[in-house]
């Protein structure tokens, strides 16, 4: 019965992005806090152009690995900052 199960957590692991379960797809998910101050003014700009503020934090951690050279030309592709 262990290998059976053995086996299982190794496919789910194996797996990529929308494959896995909910719970497993969120284990590489950057959290963190911005003061209300922030949040406001982030929250100005993004009214300004139009996107969420998700949107426009991703798009701005994407921008930055940019300008840092953090992204090959292919992870840039690959980097989807998304809706």
């Amino acid at each position: 019965m262990n290998i059976e199960k053995n086996q299982e957590v190794a496919e789910i692991f194996g797996k990529t992005g929308e494959e896995k379960p909910k719970h497993l797809q969120f284990n590489k998910m950057l959290t963190f806090r911005v003061v209300p101050a922030y949040l406001k003014e982030i929250e100005k700009v993004s009214k300004i152009k139009g996107v969420s503020v998700s949107k426009l934090i991703r798009t701005y951690i994407k921008e930055g690995m940019k300008r840092d050279g953090e992204l090959t030309d292919r992870e840039d592709k690959e980097f989807s900052v998304g809706q």
